[in-house]
């Protein structure tokens, strides 16, 4: 295995497996040094790939002295009993709790997705697999937050199975085993040694909880006779034990789970907030209340109106006459001074509905409710947070009203001044919304600040400040429309349009920007790398036009626009994306674009996009109306010919955001390679052993053609687009047959192959080096040694110039007939007689380089005179 392998090479990981399964824990370095003794060449950055490889495999655990071990070699034969209760029986399910936990993550690979007798066994897993529950008539409140193990109907009883029996579950090279034990087979004795390793297990975290199932591995490892006997149920023997254990956690005697998971999520609530642990604590506090709230809010609805939920959740929350005060009175009073402090409010909202409606109802209860429990200092804030729920709901008018009510609570509580501020800015009026953000105290650089500053309308200056105003009114110019200026609808539009996308941040919306925005970065070099939702243009309009998302702020938010701009909206609302022309460019100003759907030419002012759009491109856009101009918001996406025919007709099928986005982002995917068969580039080599040199070489010589060198080495070959090609070539230097091939279709069609010539062949070695687009081929490219191209051709050696420049005409001469796709499957002669193909054609051959003085280019003008387009 001379060849470097990449990190998420199959071949590797299955050699680090086998590896550790034969020698035990090993580090880093001692797997390292066991891979070169096999002949693994790791690269030029071992380490790295090393990493990778161990972090890919999932059979794979690190141990707490950073030893890796192979988890199915460490819990082979091992034995896992649990009790079946009724359900179970009825369900034919396994409860993956506490005493089957060990086993959990491995009964995910597909090898172990069945019992040793070929019974299929399926984990669910709430709420992903519902309905696979459904399917079966399993009630969902069956299966536990854990999951469970679904096997074939009737399974257990079929085996004699009754509630209480107690199964093994144990993992072989064939799956699970699963056998019925008898009571007198389990030593309950030897439950204490099984403590006395968890708890030495536990003592390397003595102040933390572990995992279940990785307390269990580590203490497998220092024994490898744990469990190796049928023990008593898991959870019955850490409570023998007198372990504290809960759910999938462990922990040492007498640990307390509920305290540590206030403080861990404090903590995080800390971290995501920039918040003190005092405020952390009250936030946390406060969204408990909530949530219990909430469920009872649910519980009523469901069999009495919202009145009654209101004197419900009221008494809940305040208390009833004559009772004293409870923990959670004495609970309400402790935190809600903290809620004055905007970032504490902002964080309660995040960890209640978040940027969602669900729950919203009864928030604005919850914090009606608590209103008369709190200090004025922190009324605004429940005010605010009544303003946020009711928005939520679609109910502008109840947020409007809830915002000001915070706002006169406490003129300088700057999240009901920003909030109040979006609604002067959706009303057009620059001037009141910039006021309210500066009592906020909201930074210059804020994007609702940038956006009201650039959209206010500067003074007249053909009138005084004294001068009666312009309007009619009879007011003087200060007092009536100074300050309160408005600018053509035509550069409001873009206004209008920072509206909309302002929307979609603040609400249900927000969700599917960010899914869009996964799509639109799928071929970017970071990994999940994810963009601003308003600098990606297509992320926001597709999921404002084709999600929905425009029609809805027009419905909710539409009251709230200047007339015009209302009008305008429900204009646009009509105008569906399309695919246009670019016919002719005024570079800085803008272009005139022709819909090939329809025909219909737009004069579009567009300064931007002018200085770099070509005559005669394709481009995906959404042309709207602006007052007395054609505009362009949401992007101009370039679109290939040969993409054309495909996108129009994804748009005629009304596509949802998700398609639309990645359909245009797949111009940034990298080019693929593939061979002249059309299979994905994979550099493949193979070496294999015969027992009879001599028989298989008379074999190859009938199968294939020799070469005519006079070694022992033979060549397939395939014909492609009229040309011969070498499709394979194999080597037998004594007993060992080398294959190489550039895609793994051809080596596995060898292989076929030699094996019916000789069943003796064994596959000793092989490798398999993607290079299936450019950035995998760039990739081994800088793991190839320049120096090891023995065959580097020179293209501008005379002769090799000659060959080519032969090669190309003739090329250029089969082209002409053959079918293009970029021509709809139309041959170029084709399209040239064909008037309606006949400008594709002439696009088509616009957009090959001009650039002609390299070998083996084709010429443009060669062909236009083939085809008469001169």
């Amino acid at each position: 295995m001379a060849d470097s392998l990449p990190a998420a090479d199959p071949e590797l990981i299955d050699v680090i497996s086998a590896v550790l399964a034969e020698s035990g824990p090993l580090t880093e370095d001692q797997l390292a040094a066991a891979l070169a003794g096999r002949g693994v060449d790791l690269g030029d950055d071992p380490d790295d790939v090393l990493y990778e490889a161990l972090e890919d495999n999932d059979d794979l655990m690190v141990l707490a002295d950073k030893r890796w071990v192979s988890l199915p070699a460490v819990l082979a034969d091992r034995v896992f009993t649990h009790r079946v209760s009724e359900s179970e029986l009825e369900h034919d399910i396994l409860a993956m709790s506490t005493d089957l936990k060990p086993l959990d993550m491995l009964t995910e690979q597909e090898r172990y997705q069945r019992l040793v007798d070929g019974a299929p066994v399926v984990g669910v897993l709430l709420p992903f697999d519902a309905d696979a529950l459904a399917e079966r008539g399993i009630p969902l409140d069956v299966v536990d937050e854990h999951g469970a193990l679904l096997l074939p109907p009737g399974y257990l009883r079929e085996r004699g199975l009754s509630e209480g029996a107690v199964i093994a579950l144990s993992l072989t090279g064939d799956g699970l085993s699963l056998k019925v034990v008898s009571e007198h087979v389990i030593r309950p004795e030897a439950v204490g040694a099984l403590g006395q390793r968890l708890s030495a297990v536990l003592a390397t975290e003595p102040d933390e909880p572990m995992p279940l199932d990785l307390a269990v591995w580590r203490a497998c490892v220092d024994d490898p006779t744990l469990f190796t006997e049928p023990l008593p149920p898991l959870g019955m023997a850490l409570d023998t034990c007198g372990l504290a254990h809960d759910g999938e956690w462990l922990a040492k005697p007498g640990f307390d789970f509920d305290r540590w998971r206030v403080e861990l999520r404090c903590a995080a609530i800390t971290r995501r907030y920039d918040l003190t642990d005092d405020e952390a604590l009250s936030v946390l506090a406060i969204v408990m209340l909530y949530h219990q709230v909430a469920e009872m809010h649910e519980t009523v609805l469901a069999v009495q109106d919202d009145e009654a939920a209101r004197a419900a959740i009221a008494a809940e929350v305040i208390g009833r006459p004559g009772s004293t005060d409870s923990d959670r009175d004495i609970t309400v009073r402790a935190t809600m001074p903290f809620l004055a402090e905007p970032a504490v409010a902002e964080a309660v909202l995040a960890e209640t509905i978040g940027s969602g409606s669900e729950g919203a109802a009864a928030l604005v209860l919850f914090a009606e409710a608590l209103e008369p429990l709190v200090s004025q200092a922190a009324r605004p804030a429940l005010r605010w947070l009544c303003g946020k729920a009711h928005e939520r709901l679609g109910d502008i008018t109840e947020a409007e009203a809830a915002y000001q009510a915070a706002e006169s609570a406490d003129p300088q509580w700057s999240p009901a001044l920003v909030d109040l501020a979006r609604f002067a800015s959706d009303r057009g009026d620059a001037a009141r919304g910039l006021a309210l953000l500066r009592r906020a105290g909201t930074p210059p650089d804020h994007l609702l600040v940038e956006l009201l500053e650039h959209f206010q309308a500067p003074p007249r200056r053909d009138l005084g400040r004294n001068q009666p105003c312009w309007c009619g009114s009879g007011h003087k110019y200060k007092k009536c429309h100074l300050h309160h200026e408005q600018l053509p609808l035509e550069e409001r539009a873009a206004w209008l349009y920072q509206k909309a996308s302002m929307f979609l941040l603040d609400g249900p919306w927000l969700g599917a920007v960010v899914e869009a925005a996964r799509v639109r970065t799928q071929f970017a070099e970071i990994p999940h790398a994810t963009l601003d939702p308003l600098g990606e243009a297509l992320v926001g309009d597709a999921v404002l036009f084709e999600g929905g998302a425009f029609e809805e702020f027009v419905a909710i938010r539409g009251g709230l626009l200047p007339a015009d701009e209302r009008l305008l909206a429900e204009q646009w609302l009509l105008i569906d994306r399309s695919v246009y022309e670019i016919e002719q460019v005024q570079r800085g100003a803008g272009f005139t674009m022709r819909d090939v759907r329809t025909g219909d030419v737009h004069q579009v002012r567009e300064r931007t996009a002018s200085q770099t759009v070509q005559a005669g491109a394709l481009v995906c856009a959404r042309v709207v109306s602006a007052g007395d101009t054609a505009q362009i918001f949401g992007g101009i996406e370039p679109v290939a010919l040969h993409q054309r025919d495909e996108l129009i007709a994804l748009l005629d099928s009304k596509p949802d955001p998700l398609e639309l986005v990645a359909f245009l982002t797949r111009r940034f995917a990298p080019v693929g390679l593939s061979n002249t068969e059309g299979d994905p580039l994979v550099l493949c080599e193979a070496t294999l052993k015969t027992g009879d040199p001599a028989a298989l070489t008379a074999k190859l010589d009938q199968t294939y053609q020799r070469d005519d060198t006079g070694t022992a080495q033979w060549i397939e070959h395939v014909t492609t687009h009229g040309m011969e090609r070498i499709r394979a070539t194999l080597r037998l230097d004594g007993p060992e047959l080398t294959v190489h091939t550039n895609s793994e279709a051809r080596i596995d069609r060898v292989f076929d192959t030699v094996h019916e010539l000789d069943p003796t062949l064994t596959i000793i070695d092989q490798s398999r080096q993607p290079a299936r687009d450019a950035r995998e081929a760039a990739a081994l490219a800088a793991r190839t040694d320049p120096a090891d191209d023995a065959h580097h051709i020179d293209p501008t050696a005379p002769e090799m110039a000659a060959a080519l420049d032969r090669f190309i005409r003739d090329y250029e001469q089969k082209w002409l007939d053959e079918s293009i796709p970029a021509l709809a499957g139309n041959t170029p002669r084709q399209a040239a007689a064909d008037p309606t193909r006949r400008g594709d054609l002439i696009r088509l051959l616009d957009s090959f380089p001009t650039h002609q003085d390299g070998p083996g280019m084709m010429s443009p003008d060669r062909l236009r005179a083939a085809l008469d387009l001169r």
